[in-house]
């Protein structure tokens, strides 16, 4: 007797231990389930954003009528075929515009009372944007909720350490093609919400590679990327092999920004050797730097050794002799001209040894008489 009793007391307890450990269970999976359900609840909700189009696969529901259940494919012109309605467009509605339309047309066709319709996308076939050039992953994406740029440009995995800031949207709407240019750095320094403009589907995204060209009096003339850090006028002057022997203080960059073109001088000297950096302003891709050839004087006569030199900023006439080797035996400093083209006509100055010296100026030294 005593036996029997000590196996249900044993049987008993089992039983308890088994049924807690089913409980906790039940708990750990409910709370599973409902933080599960959190994420999924809004993927839903964004989803129910989407515009359906030609190719959509949709599955359509009718609360209390079983018989309506239907799961169709958007025609060419965004339709499907419905009981007891027929045809309807869907194309251009919300799964949320479309639940309405389709329980309109029910309740006035009289099939159902306060009908209660449920459309869900299926399968996302109709809307989708290419995204191309310099990023991780190009290709198609399908735009199965509103999207911006930056979200298009997260899907491709964004844009490589080569990559402009500069990005192009191509968008074809009714038969005409339109393209705009968006900075990326006017969305992240700026927050400008215009720099992050939504898309359509059928939108085309172009990541340019950064490519500025330096051309002229440089060591390597060529185009250059912006990448590791290159993105200033120095940093590119510097990637061209610094200016030549035969290049001028003052160099000419072109800028593009918003379809408009800017031309700006920079005073190389300035900049270097006095430190001025207001004026290493960052380039994008389009850009473009150009370093002219230095000015010029011309010397002959009675010089050492006539010819063609550069002409250095503020130079006079005594330095240009010296350039030219200073006197020879038969040269004086005395009547010197300087021939010059003054609104297009070629003009002869008389000149002292002060007298500073224009490019293309002709230093003629005469010979002396005594």
């Amino acid at each position: 007797m005593h036996t029997n009793d000590g196996i249900k007391v044993k049987v008993n307890s089992l039983i308890q231990r088994i049924f807690a450990f089913l409980s906790v269970m039940i708990l750990v999976l409910a709370s599973v389930a409902s933080m599960a359900a959190e994420p999924e609840s809004a993927t839903m909700e964004a989803k129910r954003d989407y515009i359906l189009g030609s190719g959509d696969m949709v599955r359509i529901s009718v609360y209390g009528s079983p018989d309506l259940l239907t799961e169709a494919r958007l025609s060419a012109v965004g339709s499907i075929n419905f009981a007891l309605i027929g045809e309807v467009v869907l194309g251009g509605l919300s799964p949320q515009m479309a639940e309405k339309k389709l329980a309109d047309l029910l309740e006035k066709g009289g099939f159902v009372v306060k009908a209660q319709v449920n459309v869900v996308v299926m399968q996302y076939q109709s809307q989708f944007i290419s995204v191309l050039g310099d990023v991780y992953k190009p290709g198609k994406y399908p735009l199965d909720r509103p999207s911006t740029l930056s979200d298009v440009l997260a899907m491709a995995g964004g844009t490589t350490p080569n990559g402009s800031d500069m990005i192009t949207l191509i968008r074809i709407k009714e038969g005409k093609t339109t393209k705009q240019t968006y900075d990326l750095r006017d969305l992240v320094n700026k927050a400008d919400p215009a720099s992050n403009p939504p898309l359509m589907g059928e939108d085309i995204l172009y990541v340019n590679a950064r490519e500025v060209s330096v051309l002229g009096q440089v060591n390597r003339p060529g185009k250059y990327s912006v990448a590791s850090g290159v993105r200033t006028v120095i940093d590119f002057i510097a990637q061209a092999g610094g200016v030549s022997a035969s290049g001028a203080d003052n160099i000419i960059v072109i800028i593009k920004r918003n379809g408009k073109t800017e031309k700006r001088e920079i005073d190389i000297d300035q900049l270097y050797r006095k430190g001025d950096t207001s004026v290493n302003f960052d380039l994008a891709d389009g850009d473009s730097i150009y370093v002219p050839r230095t000015p010029v004087f011309y010397i002959y006569g009675e010089v050492q050794r006539p010819g063609a030199f550069r002409l250095e900023r503020n130079m006079n006439i005594a330095q240009a002799l010296s350039t030219g080797g200073g006197l020879s035996q038969r040269g004086t400093e005395r009547g010197i001209k300087i021939k010059r083209n003054i609104d297009g006509k070629l003009k002869t100055l008389a000149a002292d040894s002060g007298d500073l010296l224009k490019a293309d100026d002709i230093v003629v030294v005469s010979e002396s008489l005594f």
